[in-house]
């Protein structure tokens, strides 16, 4: 009887922000690893997320979403996002199809069009309807260069509701080569632990502040203790001005605490124990322009 033959690769998920590219990369290994929410750009971080499966693992590189903010922060994303082609086998590009275009679309498409890698058009969010379902792929057909069309297919799917991902999981096994596995079977990411528990933390308040806060913060996790029972986690919220301060802390410091609550939930599935969240809100002026603070905050590390 013949051996199968074992698959692994790298593939890169690229689309503007808020089109559903941390719920696809955490719906397909089936464990949370990137922050999901529904304010734009919370992926921060060109995060791993990897799937094992019995003869093939997918490396997916997470990245931030192209966009044009004009900050230094914003620059280092659009950096991130660029440079995780490099090295990679297959392209995701993620579409909201329920959502019209726009000029971020039309640039970012010029970017992957461009490219010799291998492409897979992924039009995510059928589940909240497919009026603009075809604007995407006319578009995509007036950027290709004639005869050098590196897109392999378009894939309806629904991230959030499952739709289509099994076939989408084969497609990607049908275009990686033969190769021994990056990593250990039971690796789910290369993120450093730390950041997985800062955002967490930022995740739960991009849900509690919504809108009114969504760029202006940072979190840093200044100190992580193991004991033989308990976690002990001491974690810093930057924001940029006194007012910003109050709306985090909440009146009566109830946005901390429900923050608090539901972040300790989420960190104590990941350490499998009983977790202490220390959280301490500082005023820190302009931290997104101080490259300085960029890298103690671990967005300046790529």
């Amino acid at each position: 009887m013949a051996t199968k033959v074992f698959k692994a690769g790298f593939v890169a998920v690229l689309g503007r922000p808020n089109v559903g590219k941390s719920t696809l990369v955490n719906a397909l290994i089936g464990s949370k690893i990137s922050i999901v929410s529904p304010i734009p750009q919370t992926t921060r971080h060109q995060i791993k997320g990897i799937m094992n499966l019995e003869y093939a693992q997918v490396v997916f590189v997470d990245t931030p979403g192209i966009h044009s903010f004009k900050d230094k922060l914003a620059a280092h994303l659009n950096v991130i996002a660029k440079r995780s082609l490099e090295g990679c086998e297959l392209i995701i590009y993620v579409v909201d199809v329920s959502r019209r275009l726009g000029p971020e679309e039309d640039k970012l498409m010029e970017i992957i069009s461009s490219q010799k890698i291998k492409i897979i058009m992924v039009l995510n969010k059928v589940d909240l309807g497919v009026k603009f379902f075809n604007d995407y792929i006319d578009l995509w057909g007036k950027k290709i260069k004639k005869g050098k069309n590196p897109l392999i297919l378009y894939l309806p799917v629904s991230a959030k509701k499952g739709k289509n991902l099994e076939e989408l999981k084969n497609i990607l096994l049908d275009n990686l080569p033969e190769s021994c596995a990056y990593y250990d079977k039971d690796t789910l990411t290369d993120f450093p632990l730390k950041f997985r528990v800062a955002d967490i933390v930022r995740e739960k308040l991009f849900l509690q502040l919504k809108k009114e806060l969504p760029h202006s913060l940072a979190v840093e996790v200044e100190e992580i203790k193991s004991k033989s029972k308990v976690i002990s986690i001491k974690v810093n919220i930057y924001v940029e001005r006194k007012s910003q301060k109050r709306i985090v802390v909440g009146k009566g410091g109830q946005i901390l605490k429900t923050v608090g609550i539901s972040a300790r939930g989420d960190i104590e599935k990941i350490y499998n124990k009983k977790v202490f969240l220390d959280i301490w809100v500082t005023v820190l002026p302009d931290w997104k322009t101080k490259p300085r603070i960029l890298k103690e905050l671990g967005y300046w590390w790529a």
